[in-house]
């Protein structure tokens, strides 16, 4: 028996043991599990014993089929850790598995050349390979008009042809929205929007994307109101307009209830004192971002969240430095040490690991004072 053989028997036993039914994941609630019976940008249905459940798209997270191959499901999985090139590597297993002439492959259902070529298309992105994502996202608009993918098809299509600078190529998008469903096209116009202040941004051309972020911060969609606030943010510091920034993060902070604009708003403040080396200040405000406004997994903000973790190690770390007063130090080391150790467990895969799992170590409390804070 050959290696593609042992393999392909593998996927064949698993394919066995994989679940009756299908899950609905929600962003919010507990999974539901029944059979799909719609899976549409317009709505997603679900037979359960209970009777046909039905959500709408943007709140569910993901869909679990009980039909996927088992590399599809490993896909999944290696997309939540960020683990783009082993995911696109484990989709072209599950295409292989799908489309093999062998006898009891379980073949997946309509929903998977649609589910193939989005996911496809945002490693390919997040990979910076944007040639090749874009055909993905543009198979989607034109072979799966019905996706629940359909609206991001176009709204990742927008990124990418931003990141490469390709003004022509924005533009053809934007002309395709005007035919998209009537349903999708405001928010996808104002998706629209945000890349062209994210073009006008790269461009230096704060003032001009700072009035089209403004325009789009009272969205009714959170997660556009949080971009354009951070894009607010981000236009300010590029103006180097700290009073500008100062006034519309407090103004955020006192009238915003969203924990996403919360969090951005509390780390450009921290940020701001962290530039001018006002540690304890700025540790202030990394707390907050950490405990009060993290709009938890999934919320699209897991980076903002990582700085304000990181950020607040590098605070007690500062603070460490400067300190002289021998119980001062241990308790600032031993909150250094714990806060380092979160970034690295948070988020494994994340930008400061290696570094925070090294300074976690260099902090922690060493004999006698180790053991004293365990008591602790």
């Amino acid at each position: 028996m050959n290696l593609a053989t042992i393999g392909l028997a593998a996927l064949l036993a698993a394919a066995q043991a994989q679940p009756a039914k299908d899950r609905v994941v929600p962003h919010r609630g507990n999974p539901v599990e029944g059979t799909v019976q719609k899976d549409t940008w317009r709505e997603v249905v679900l037979q359960t014993a209970g009777g046909a459940q039905t959500f709408r798209p943007q709140d569910v997270r993901r869909i679990e089929y009980a039909d996927a191959p088992l590399a599809f499901r490993g896909a999944m999985a290696q997309i939540e850790a960020e683990k783009w090139s082993e995911a696109l590597s484990s989709l072209k297993s599950a295409e292989e598995y799908a489309n093999s002439k062998e006898k009891g492959v379980v073949k997946p259902r309509g929903w998977f050349p649609a589910y193939v070529a989005y996911y496809r298309g945002l490693c390919e992105l997040n990979l910076g390979r944007l040639d090749l994502a874009i055909p993905e996202f543009a198979r989607i608009r034109k072979d799966f008009k019905d996706s629940r993918f359909l609206a991001d098809a176009y709204t990742l299509a927008l990124q990418a042809h931003r990141e490469k600078g390709d003004e022509k190529g924005m533009e053809a998008i934007e002309k395709e929205i005007e035919q998209a469903p009537a349903e999708l096209r405001a928010e996808l116009v104002n998706q629209a929007r945000r890349q062209r202040a994210e073009l006008l941004y790269d461009k230096n051309r704060y003032d001009e994307a700072r009035k089209l972020f403004e325009a789009l911060k009272t969205s009714s969609d959170p997660e556009t109101a949080a971009e354009a606030t951070a894009g607010v943010i981000r236009c300010l510091r590029g103006l180097k307009d700290a009073q500008g920034l100062e006034t519309f993060c407090n103004g955020v902070l006192t009238t915003a209830t969203q924990p996403a604009l919360l969090l951005i708003a509390s780390n450009a403040l921290g940020d701001l004192r962290f530039e001018k080396k006002q540690f304890a200040q700025a540790r202030d405000f990394y707390v907050r971002s950490v405990v009060l406004h993290y709009p938890g997994r999934g919320g699209g903000l897991e980076r903002e969240h990582e700085h304000a973790l990181y950020r607040l190690a590098r605070c007690y770390e500062e603070l460490l430095e400067a300190a002289k007063d021998p119980k001062a130090r241990e308790f600032l080391a031993q909150q250094a040490s714990g806060a380092f150790r979160e970034v690295s467990i948070e988020y494994p895969s994340g930008r400061y690991r290696e570094e925070a799992v090294a300074k976690a170590a260099k902090y922690e409390p060493k004999g006698d004072a180790k053991e004293e804070s365990r008591k602790q």
